[in-house]
């Protein structure tokens, strides 16, 4: 059986914001959308940072009403995230995972830019590890 890759599984159609989208609206949007995360981008669309629910609620957790209004995407994402190839494997996807004890990995463009073109989580790996016994 040949070994999946990550363009095999991923999820496609990241939704993206800039560094300048206030708190509010990216939950708006991650609501509307019913996803988990949002990729932030600079003014090249390049991959700059992540905002994950759990960085919305522990913003909501710290700040004021007023302050929330005013947070930027830039005050709460991750600046560091793990990006990886659509031709690499799930076995090496999952060991970086692992080692770094993260749960997804934005997939960036196979030509090297650091465009994002999709998501790997770890319940996707799941999912795929599940149907292995099928």
């Amino acid at each position: 059986m040949k070994e999946k890759k990550v363009r095999d599984i991923m999820t496609r159609g990241v939704v993206t914001v800039r560094y300048d989208e206030t708190l509010p609206n990216i939950a708006e949007i991650m609501a509307k959308e019913s996803i988990s995360c949002i990729v932030i981008v600079n003014e090249n669309d390049e991959t700059a940072g992540i905002v994950t629910s759990l960085d919305i609620v522990k913003a909501f957790g710290e700040k004021t009403e007023d302050e929330i209004e005013k947070t930027t995407a830039e005050d709460i994402m991750t600046p560091l995230v793990y990006n990886v190839n659509p031709e690499m494997t799930l076995k090496e996807v999952s060991n970086i995972m692992l080692a770094k004890n993260i749960h997804r990995v934005v997939v960036l463009s196979a030509e090297g830019r650091r465009k994002p073109v999709g998501l790997l989580s770890a319940t996707d790996i799941v999912k795929e590890v599940r149907k292995v016994r099928e």
